[in-house]
């Protein structure tokens, strides 16, 4: 992040003011009410509010897009109020004063507006007792209205005054602080809004078009909004609309959320401010939606992945998954079946700890297989299928401390679908994904060992419709799937893998062998894969892997990294 608003300014429209500097409130008095009057400024008497109903009404569903923040602003505006006895005007170059006119106009109860063609009609409409100005700039104004010119000093001041605080509260350093929250006039002002802790470069006299805020940054320490009614989107690049939208949505109780419209499910802290919301209460102000029924689905659901978020790989932080492969039953297939599922956590620790080592989110996770690769017929596919509640112990040990399962196909001659659809409870739950191992996927004529198996990406393209429908219907996180991989013809036409936001694919490579070997594997698996939609994975052997097993940080020095490992 770059610059932090100074500490003279209001966070945002409605957060805590920081330690105000300059001049401060006097009280005078002389005919009629007693008045605020700002120094140094002249003609700063607030007039006695008439007596009409200016209450605010219920806000509208539809998005906010005119093509400005201004426009925005002005639509918002005559939604909302059907008149303000106190109307705040501030041009979108200076960054500060928006600050302080956001903090103002949440004060006042009134719109926070900006110069438009159409501003003048706008302030008829309103028929304001008073127009607030912030810096530089001249508007018409109702012939019956007073004008107040505040400096951000004064219009902070006014603000908080307005507001009833009785404490000043310094701004948290950027960008890992927690959120301010000040209890003024009995409300917890975290209930209404996003607090900003850092902002775009930006100087005194303009905001760069390209300036942009890190959500993450802008909703951190947000919590579940507990008084709001309307969720109002905004895009977190926007930082005048954030402040604008989060001034004029206080009247109705509005909480901002600022996103990045691209990457809704990127940052784990926009599901709070969403979660048990109807749609009808989200509204996009300052873009269209981009955002699917499925994304809003899962946000409002607030089910996440171990680790949080949404994603399997959330863009507000690097992860990594670590996993140990193996039968619950089975002790020779690795190392996951040699001792029970609490004791293989506390033995894959020493390695969590070295996969960490840069700076990566570490989720710890469980490869099961699912279905053992026979060299028998079987009921005739020649592989082996456990029943979904042989995993429950796995499963329940893996919720407990926010690891992952992956279930592990090896499904003979049977297609991998028809092979998933028996596991289909157990991947509703929102920590478990699937594997595809086109090692042990046969044709009709095959046996297990007298070949190497494969599969055409036209059936995992099959899977890749289903899981993605699975977790669409269930309103679920981003789920994994991994297909492995150590040969070229082990996944035919892999160009052709479909891609879906629903899922995250990884291609493991999975072979056994010297490092040597093992490497130049990689290198050719992985080449000309730079723009492809899935990430890759790799797999260490504790006894196979001849001399040694490749270290953690050797594992790590790939390229491309691998973010998913495991061990057998």
């Amino acid at each position: 992040m770059n610059h932090v608003i100074r500490s003279t300014l209001c966070t945002l429209a409605l957060t805590a003011c920081s330690t105000i500097v300059g001049d401060t409130p006097v009280e005078t008095t002389g005919p009629g009410p007693t008045t605020t009057a700002m120094t140094p400024t002249t003609a700063t008497t607030i007039a006695e509010p008439a007596q009409r109903d200016c209450t605010p009404v219920r806000s509208g569903t539809a998005p906010v897009a005119t093509g400005s923040v201004a426009g925005d602003a002005l639509l918002l505006s005559g939604e909302i109020f059907p008149c303000a006895d106190h109307a705040v005007v501030v041009a979108e170059t200076n960054l500060d004063e928006v600050a302080a006119a956001a903090q103002l106009a949440a004060a006042l109860g009134g719109p926070l507006l900006h110069p438009h063609p159409e501003l003048a009609g706008e302030l008829e409409r309103l028929d304001p007792l008073t127009v607030h100005l912030m810096g530089n700039i001249d508007v018409p104004t109702p012939t019956d209205a007073g004008l107040l010119r505040p400096g951000i000093p004064e219009a902070v001041s006014l603000a908080r005054n307005t507001l009833g605080a009785t404490r000043d509260v310094p701004l948290p350093p950027a960008p890992d602080a927690s959120t301010v929250v000040e209890t003024i006039g009995g409300i917890t002002l975290r209930d209404r809004v996003v607090v900003p802790q850092s902002v775009a470069e930006a100087t005194a006299t303009n905001v760069p078009a390209s300036s942009s805020i890190d959500p993450v940054a802008l909703i951190r320490g947000l919590g579940t909004p507990s008084g709001s009614e309307f969720a109002w989107m905004v895009p977190g690049s926007q930082p005048v609309s954030v402040l604008s939208a989060a001034a004029t949505g206080r009247a109705i109780g509005a909480s901002v959320v600022a996103y990045d419209p691209a990457d809704i499910l990127g940052y784990p802290e926009v599901g709070p401010a969403l979660a048990g919301r109807p749609p009808s209460a989200i509204r996009y102000v300052g873009a269209e939606p981009t955002a699917t029924a499925w994304e809003i689905d899962t946000l409002i659901r607030g089910v996440q992945v171990p680790g949080g978020g949404f994603q399997i790989f959330p863009t507000s932080q690097p992860r990594r998954y670590v996993a140990f492969y193996g039968h619950p039953v089975a002790t020779g297939l690795g190392a996951l079946g040699e001792q029970g599922p609490t004791e293989t956590l506390a033995r894959m620790q020493p390695l969590l700890a070295e996969y960490a080592a840069d700076g990566a989110q570490v989720i710890p996770t469980f490869e099961i297989i699912a279905s053992i690769a026979s060299a028998g017929p079987t009921d005739g596919d020649y592989s082996e299928e456990w029943p979904p509640d042989a995993f429950a112990e796995w499963i329940r040990v893996a919720q407990e401390n926010g690891m992952y399962v992956i279930l592990d196909l090896q499904p003979g001659r049977e297609d991998f679908l028809t092979h998933a659809k028996q596991y289909e409870e157990l991947l509703k739950l929102p920590n478990v994904g699937l594997a595809l191992d086109p090692e042990w996927r046969l044709q009709p004529d095959q046996v297990h060992l007298r070949q190497i198996g494969q599969v055409n990406a036209a059936e995992v393209n099959t899977v890749v419709d289903w899981l993605s429908t699975l977790v669409r219907d269930n309103g679920l996180p981003q789920k994994m799937l991994i297909v492995h991989q150590f040969k070229s013809t082990m996944i035919m036409d892999r160009e052709t893998l479909k891609s879906a936001p629903e899922l995250q694919m990884i291609i493991q490579m999975d072979g056994q062998g010297p490092i040597p070997s093992k490497d130049e594997t990689y290198a050719f698996l992985t080449a000309g894969t730079e723009d492809a939609h899935w990430r890759w994975g790799w797999k260490n052997f504790f006894d196979e892997d001849s001399p040694e097993t490749a270290s953690p940080a050797y594992t790590i020095s790939h390229v491309p990294v691998p973010v998913f490992v495991s061990y057998q």
